[in-house]
């Protein structure tokens, strides 16, 4: 009997557009002779599941059900496309481990610890992995430029604390400058991470837990063509805003090192699901920059251009995930 699995999207952050696109290639891209595919779209406190017809139907939040001509629908697996709140920051997690519904992404702690910068900087750092110098600033703390550059030195890298696709994010290199993109990020969150910008080469590598053994796929290159000249927004979900280059224009020493320190910090943190570690190469140093628990699905996106390289089609890399939120489920 094929396993009903609900690919839910949506969220209540400015990543919303980003889920519904990534959850789209899922639904289509599933093994539809193992699965049965439901796309359930979540925005604040109204859960729906949209059907092919275009018929839109509640969610039962006592045990996450719906009910379709007449029959109750119980999920096998949900597996999880919502970037941001409240699919990335472990509260969705919560709820799922309550229904005892198998998901696919990291646990609620660690996803949690790994969407707030700060407290995965300062893990990774204290595990010996070398992070950019940064500074945390809450909403109505009286901070000055002068402050902040007695901490950090320009240019630097404003972005919201807890936040993803590098909304709200600016780089700045003026001291005047500071103080407005710090606004401009906390109407992104109420806490913002100032880090330094480092020069070099931007790496991210796609990690997986499967059959129990910790997997990464080619690492690949990063060149973005924005004005912005970093990965930002536009450059992720922009064609042709910026050259993804897999593999990575790197010696296989480097390559060889993203992807032992990516299994490294998969374990350090205690992950499962697709994850992505990004890194930038600065004078010779491999420098960690943050991790993304659900990251991108769409036919932009870089793990599905990275399972490809490594021969693993979408099909079987979306298999390979809701067999292992299965199984672990199981093992609880």
């Amino acid at each position: 009997m094929k396993k009903k699995i609900a690919v839910v999207a949506g969220g209540d952050s400015g990543e919303y557009e980003v889920s519904i696109r990534s959850s789209k290639n899922i639904v289509n891209s599933l093994d539809h002779d193992k699965f049965e595919p439901y796309l359930i779209v979540m925005r604040n406190t109204d859960w729906s599941l949209h059907q092919n017809d275009g018929k839109i139907l509640n969610v039962d939040k006592n045990d996450f059900s719906v009910i379709i001509n007449g029959e109750k629908i119980n999920f096998d697996c949900a597996f999880i496309t919502i970037h941001g709140t409240p699919g990335e920051d472990g509260k969705l997690q919560g709820y799922f481990d309550l229904m005892r519904i198998p998901y696919t992404s990291a646990g609620q702690l660690q996803s949690a610890i790994t969407f707030n910068k700060h407290f995965a900087n300062q893990l990774v750092a204290h595990w010996g992995f070398p992070v950019a110098r940064n500074l945390k600033i809450r909403k109505g703390e009286n901070i000055s430029s002068d402050y902040i550059l007695e901490n950090v030195t320009l240019p630097v890298f404003v972005k919201p604390n807890k936040g993803g696709s590098s909304l709200g994010t600016t780089r700045v290199d003026l001291k005047d400058d500071l103080i407005r993109n710090i606004k401009l990020a906390l109407e992104h969150d109420d806490e913002v991470l100032i880090e330094e910008y480092l020069p070099g080469t931007e790496l991210t590598c796609g990690t997986i837990r499967y059959n129990n053994e910790i997997r990464t796929f080619p690492v690949t290159e990063i060149v973005s063509k924005t004005a912005s000249k970093f990965f930002d927004y536009e450059a992720k979900y922009t064609k042709g805003a910026s050259d993804e280059i897999t593999p990575a224009r790197i010696s296989i020493e480097l390559s060889n090192k993203v992807q032992q320190s990516s299994k490294f910090l998969y374990e350090k943190f205690e992950l499962s699901g697709i994850v992505r570690f990004d890194y930038i190469f600065c004078r010779d140093i491999l420098y960690f920059l943050e991790v993304n628990t659900v990251p991108g699905m769409t036919d932009e996106s870089i793990v599905p251009q990275q399972a490809a390289a490594a021969g693993v089609n979408i099909t079987e890399l979306f298999s390979m995930t809701i067999e292992d939120a299965m199984n672990k489920l199981k093992t609880v």
